[in-house]
């Protein structure tokens, strides 16, 4: 009964702080101190319980309060391994939101927005997903799950007078109640095959589901997945969030893509790992898990490279960053009877990169909400040069952004080649994971052009005319939201380096889920603290040393400065070179609209929404193309007609690859080369 009390009190704890915020709401600055106050304490709490957790030899501990025996339902909570870590996620993510929550929320920039409309609900959004991490009972699961949603929901539509937050918080609401009724039918279906909504219950009646087979059995797995990954926001499922982050404040936004979206994994895994039986319908559906992964993360970073509002740029990231998540949970269920080894390491590079999406995206949204409130915008195009007036701001960006583009050494790399290993050794033995690897590594360059373009546009560069003209007015951030920042920027460094700090407890976990079933941390994983050595077999497969990497790096960086420092050079400013001509600052000035302007032409076919938002050409309809043949049959002139189309077709495409650019015959020489390598090797 001690974690349950404990918990009791964390819920009171929220309890207490929603209607104390609606009381306080108009005193604003009082309001925010309180909620703040109430909501470090709760936090302590659950940080206190999750290590509890975590440190238990028996992996789990729980109790239950009360029976509901109408519904043979239990209020049952409990905590194991899985769901500490999910609650030490909510820990963090809720006491930076609350401290960000300080500055922002009490600038003027609200002035016109109640409080009342967005502490207690913020209460109560923390008090749903903890409910959903210590629920052991799927009735008391869903309640708590549809209590965080509808909290969520309220925050998305904090403006109310904003009609596009509005639309947003609509589309939210509809899509997510739609996966919402999937997991009631899914539950439903549990209990009529077991004798109640417990999780022991519904592990004997999901073993009798998946034991039967055929189209029940594949459709129920069907329910579980969409229910979970629509509010994962997996592509295409999760078409609200790219709506719905932008609209929420910047806190808030923190909380939805660092935690909340989190939470359809913690159902997926709950479900298809903690209360499944090893069955081969499993591994089936992680092969489907995969494979809509690595769909979000390709279609979902694409999406975000057309982008030019901050915080909707970000939102697409979040797609495309879930999508790597599931991609490592997917190998991990898919090779859970074939190969321990290969699905420890897929789960825990999928759960290692969601525990630090949760860093480098909480942090980013906060840097976009500080630029938001000293700029007066989200479009990257009316900002720049802002790295000389929010100096810590911008530096706690960099981080972010080098981590979520998986610049070693930082938390994001670390994560990120797990998932390349496990993709590439599982490729070995189903091709498909290795395109899946391949494409995981491309992404993550076209996520590093991204933030090259969200960093240039906003922090570096000439300030735009926006920016100047606010002048003095654009200052660093209050100090409650630069520590917010800088608490998230230190988690992106210190995971990086100290990589078995987040893979250690990981592998706890999950050994505590399937006892004997996983190879031992010393037999998967060997090396010092400061890096992983992963072993497949016989040997190390593969090896990272973040921590030599990182002097590495210092030392480089403190060469060229000393040789710098002691040449004594002195530093002119002179006013840039335009052509002799006076220009507005706008005209001359590489704005975010200009990054990648070729390569978001050629992936227009792919990307096809944002072809709509007129970023790309038009491409002919398909009934266009369809009927243009049949129209040439009845041309008396369609043998002349083909034959010259063709050739001009031909001759165009000959024009185009001679395009005079040195790099492009480079490019088409190492083609060359790859092709000549290939077909001596097949003909050899």
């Amino acid at each position: 009964m001690e974690v349950t009390a404990t918990v009791l009190w964390i819920m009171a704890l929220l309890l207490f702080g929603s209607v104390a915020s609606a009381v306080t709401a108009k005193r604003r600055s009082a309001c925010a101190k309180l909620s703040f106050a109430i909501t470090t304490v709760a936090s302590v709490l659950m940080a206190g319980l999750a290590a509890q957790a975590l440190l238990s030899p028996s992996g789990s501990l729980g109790g239950s309060l009360f029976r509901i025996p109408i519904l043979e339902s239990e209020a049952a909570f409990g905590l194991d391994g899985l769901g500490a870590i999910f609650l030490l996620i909510i820990a963090v993510l809720g006491f930076v939101a609350a401290l960000y929550s300080i500055g922002y929320i009490t600038h003027p920039h609200y002035a016109g927005e109640s409080l009342a409309r967005y502490y207690p609900f913020f209460f109560v959004f923390l008090l749903g997903m903890v409910g959903v991490t210590v629920a052991w009972d799927l009735f008391i699961f869903l309640v708590f799950w549809e209590v965080m949603t509808l909290a969520s929901y309220f925050l998305v539509i904090f403006e109310r007078e904003n009609r596009t937050s509005l639309r947003a918080g609509f589309k939210y609401f509809v899509m997510t109640h739609i996966a919402t009724a999937c997991l009631i039918a899914a539950f439903v279906i549990l209990r009529l095959k077991g004798d109640s909504f417990g999780f022991a219950a519904a592990r004997g009646a999901l073993s009798e589901i998946l034991s039967g087979g055929g189209i029940l059995a594949h459709g129920f797995l069907l329910l579980l997945f969409v229910g979970f990954a629509t509010k994962a926001a997996i592509f295409p499922l999760g078409d609200w969030l790219p709506d719905a982050h932008p609209a929420a404040p910047s806190p808030i936004s923190c909380l939805l893509s660092g935690v909340m979206i989190k939470i359809g994994v913690y159902g997926i895994l709950r479900t298809f790992l903690w209360i499944a039986p090893s069955h081969p319908m499993i591994s089936t559906w992680g092969g489907v898990i995969a494979f809509f992964g690595a769909l979000s993360l390709f279609v979902g970073t694409m999406e975000a490279l057309a982008q030019h509002d901050a915080k909707r740029l970000l939102a697409f990231h979040s797609m495309g960053q879930m999508g790597y998540i599931f991609l490592g949970v997917g190998i991990g269920l898919a090779f859970l009877r074939v190969s321990p080894a290969l699905s420890a390491i897929g789960f825990i590079g999928g759960i290692y990169h969601l525990v630090n999406h949760a860093c480098f995206k909480g942090l980013l949204f906060l840097n976009a909400g500080s630029t938001l409130l000293r700029t007066g915008t989200r479009e990257l195009d009316r900002m720049g040069g802002l790295s000389r007036m929010m100096p810590l701001t911008a530096v706690t960006a960099v981080i972010a952004s080098f981590a979520i583009a998986g610049i070693p050494p930082l938390n994001g790399f670390g994560s990120k080649w797990m998932l390349y290993q496990v993709s590439l050794f599982s490729g070995l033995q189903a091709p498909v994971y290795l395109l899946y690897g391949i494409a995981a590594i491309f992404i993550s360059a076209v996520t590093l052009a991204s933030f090259i373009k969200f960093l240039g546009a906003s922090y570096f560069g000439q300030p735009s005319t926006n920016v100047s003209a606010r002048g003095d007015g654009i200052c660093e951030v209050p100090a409650s939201m630069q520590a917010a920042q800088v608490i998230l920027a230190i988690a992106c460094v210190l995971f990086g380096v100290l990589p078995f700090l987040v893979v250690g407890p990981i592998h706890q976990a999950l050994s505590a889920a399937r006892p004997g079933l996983f190879p031992e941390a010393s037999l998967l994983f060997s090396g010092p603290l400061a890096g992983i050595n992963i072993q497949l077999g016989e040997g190390i497969s593969s090896i990272w040393s973040p921590l030599p990497i990182l002097l590495g790096l210092i030392v480089c960086l403190l060469i060229p400065f000393f040789i710098y420092r002691a040449s004594g050079a002195s530093v002119r400013k002179v006013t840039p070179w335009v052509c002799g001509e006076v220009h507005r600052p706008d005209e001359v000035r590489y704005q975010a609209s200009g990054f990648y302007l070729t390569f978001r032409s050629l992936a227009a076919p792919v990307v096809g929404r944002a072809r709509a938002a007129g970023f790309y050409p038009r491409w002919p309809s398909i009934r266009a193309r369809w009927l243009a043949p049949v129209r040439t049959v009845f041309n008396f002139d369609f043998i002349y007609d083909v034959i010259v189309s063709a050739l001009m077709k031909s001759i165009g495409w000959v024009s185009r690859v001679h395009s005079g650019y040195p790099q492009v015959y480079v490019l088409y020489m190492a083609a060359g080369l790859v092709v000549a390598v290939v077909l001596l090797y097949t003909l050899h």
